[in-house]
């Protein structure tokens, strides 16, 4: 049901599918997924969420800057799937508080996973403490990400390189690594 959800939002975007096309492209009825998931902005949150391939709290390779790298490459593996998703349902939760909570919500544990690699790295005695700039991490990935797609056109997405030099010249230093 979730990787026909994804693909069918893929295909058309957040507004045009309805939870009638999901469906009927699982051959479900409305009833079994309104009553699994409640409202159709559950549904897709999980469904883009189930798909996306982001696990950061898997990564732990014993340093500040490999599990940044780490997190920059699980990010550009998936980014020429995941950001026209992200866009996308991110411009129909301007409209759609549901969504936008149920996003909202489905990014918590990633962002409190991004956190934890400074956390770690505080433990390890890489950084004295943790810096402020630790609580803008995910803004400033999510930055890196989106952007190329929304300055440069729908297909524009981050390469790993990209995003590796990203966390050298801009994250690292901004945690104090110098």
């Amino acid at each position: 049901m979730l990787a026909a959800a994804r693909r069918l939002v893929a295909e058309r975007g957040f507004e045009e599918t309805t939870v009638e096309a999901i469906a009927a492209a699982t051959r479900t009825s409305k009833a079994t997924l309104y009553r699994q998931w409640g409202d159709k902005a559950s549904l897709v949150v999980d469904a883009v969420s189930a798909g996306s391939g982001i696990a950061i709290g898997t990564i732990d390779t014993g340093t500040l800057p490999g599990d940044l790298h780490a997190v920059a490459d699980m990010l550009a593996e998936r980014a020429s799937v995941n950001v026209p998703l992200v866009l996308g349902i991110a411009r129909a939760g301007q409209d759609d508080p549901a969504l936008l909570g149920a996003l909202s919500a489905r990014l918590l544990p990633e962002v409190a996973a991004l956190r934890a690699v400074v956390v770690r790295a505080v433990g390890r005695g890489e950084l004295v403490a943790e810096p402020p700039a630790a609580r803008w991490l995910q803004h400033l990935f999510a930055g890196a990400v989106l952007t190329p797609s929304l300055t440069g056109g729908p297909g524009r997405v981050p390469g790993a390189a990209d995003l590796r030099d990203y966390v050298d010249a801009v994250v690292l230093p901004a945690l104090g690594v110098r």
